[in-house]
């Protein structure tokens, strides 16, 4: 293989590498353990929508930018180490920019968007995310810890973030809930910050008919299913039998 073409693989190689999720710091069965469950203090509670074309197409737009750069900055010769830096850089850039004009195309129109709004809005008045939340989590924690009211030991903190929908452009959405937890022992120091780690769960793509349909039992199902989940998850994870 060309000397050149061999460094920018093993470069290119460089930049697509993967971070490791971090973990919770495990919690003892039978400690006292007080679990705090709220909405996170940046919530707004904004009902978000997120056109994943966009980043569908920006993030491929940049993958082949960088690609076309970096073969380009072989062409620097016995400077190629120099060259392929910049040129993937810019071949980025310039990628990003093209892919987000395509996908710009793909976003849900703004009455479209408001009606999607106004759906969730109102289904909110009689379901309160935030308890069901509450709710699955204490369920699930008392049967591994003593539950207590005073933060004197071990401490989880489970955030529940705004609510989010993913839009694509053949106009099919998915319900996306974040809720961040932090965990600290009773044999961490009181100063000591304690560790974090983010939880997601999304619902299958649906057509955005049938999230507007207040017949269809979708947004309960996809919501419960959510909770229980992410509940199981953090408590399965942070305990140790």
């Amino acid at each position: 293989m060309n000397k050149n073409i061999l460094c920018a693989t093993l470069w290119l190689g460089l930049l697509t590498g993967c971070a490791t999720a971090p973990s919770l710091a495990p919690i003892r069965s039978g400690e006292s353990v007080a679990v705090v469950v709220a909405m996170s203090p940046q919530s707004t509670g904004e009902i978000k929508i997120h056109n994943t074309a966009l980043g569908d197409n920006t993030k491929t737009g940049a993958g082949s930018g960088v690609v076309i750069g970096a073969l380009y900055g072989l062409a620097c010769g016995p400077f190629a180490p120099l060259c392929m830096p910049l040129g993937a850089g810019l071949g980025a850039i310039s990628g990003t920019v093209a892919g987000a004009a395509v996908g710009v195309t793909g976003a849900l129109s703004a009455d479209k968007a408001a009606q999607l709004r106004d759906r969730i809005a109102r289904w909110r008045e009689s379901h309160d995310v935030l308890a069901e939340l509450r709710s699955n989590v204490t369920e699930r924690a008392r049967k591994h810890w003593t539950l207590i009211a005073e933060a004197t030991g071990a401490v989880v903190t489970v955030e529940l973030q705004d609510l989010k929908f993913n839009s694509t452009r053949d106009e099919k959405a998915g319900f996306v809930l974040h809720v961040l937890v932090s965990a600290r022992t009773s044999a961490d120091l009181p100063a000591s910050a304690p560790k974090q780690k983010l939880y997601e769960y999304a619902s299958p793509l649906s057509p955005l008919a049938v999230w507007l349909d207040e017949r269809s039992d979708l947004l309960d199902s996809s919501v419960s299913s959510a909770v229980q989940q992410i509940a199981t998850q953090l408590v399965s994870e942070l305990a140790v039998h």
